[in-house]
């Protein structure tokens, strides 16, 4: 069971102030949180409705954690879901090993502005999907304890590799030959020669990127259209760029 103070402090983790204080973020779903406990993340609480744990026979990892027997009620005040899942766990924040490098032979995501949660846990998965080394991300990028970017990614969050760092300053380092920025006007992506590794930019998906990241870009690319839209979602476009460079 849980007490009072304890349902109140991981419902308080629904906000972005609290989650930050207290090092803490909520994962939902059996499935998720079992990616996350594979993934070797450390389970502050593993929370299950009783109603489904009479039901079920719990994994060898749920077994092992602190384990809380809950109601329908309580779960509902701790549930960031419209529909309240059987199974929520609290974890413990953490940043990734980070080992990719400036010329180092693989790609890394560098995200400017990604202010929808959504978009950023479908680009961390898209990453995870095509092998990236990982994401860098701008430090007004939306964090990726929001749980609607945990629930994005689908699970993926618990394995690629996501920091938040001055993008400027990162790519100093990096062969601007080896930096391609996503833009409107910009070169035939299927024309681009990615070679090994390198850099792909990716703008916020009200203003683009920045002048100065744009200024930083050896390749400025762009997904040719053959419609009327407008632009593309930053998540689509992250995928399309993606599987042009390791086509």
């Amino acid at each position: 069971m849980l007490s009072k103070a304890e349902v109140k402090i991981i419902a308080s983790l629904k906000l972005k102030k609290f989650r930050q204080e207290t090092g803490l973020f909520i994962v939902e779903g059996e499935k998720s949180v079992l990616e996350a406990l594979g993934a070797g993340w450390e389970c502050d609480r593993l929370i299950i409705r009783s109603d489904w744990y009479a039901k079920h026979d719990l994994p060898t990892l749920f077994l092992a954690q602190k384990l809380a027997e809950i109601n329908l009620l309580e779960m509902e005040k701790m549930t960031q879901l419209s529909s309240p899942s059987p199974v929520l766990a609290v974890f413990k924040q953490r940043e990734l090993p980070w080992s990719w490098h400036a010329g180092a032979a693989n790609f890394v995501l560098a995200l400017d502005q990604i202010k929808d949660p959504g978009n950023l846990g479908t680009i961390i998965r898209i990453a995870d999907w095509f092998g990236l080394a990982g994401i860098v991300c701008s430090p007004d990028t939306v964090e990726i304890w929001n749980h609607k970017c945990l629930q994005a990614s689908m699970g993926s969050v618990f394995r690629v590799p996501v920091c938040y760092r001055d993008l400027p300053a990162f790519l100093v380092k990096e062969d601007p030959s080896r930096v391609f920025a996503t833009v409107l006007g910009g070169e035939d992506l299927r024309k681009t020669q990615f070679g090994d590794g390198g850099v792909v930019l990716v703008g916020s998906e009200s203003f683009g990127l920045s002048a100065e990241l744009r200024a930083q870009a050896g390749h400025l690319l762009t997904i040719p259209a053959f419609g009327a839209a407008e632009s593309l979602n930053a998540a689509v476009a992250t995928g399309i760029v993606c599987s042009w460079l390791r086509a």
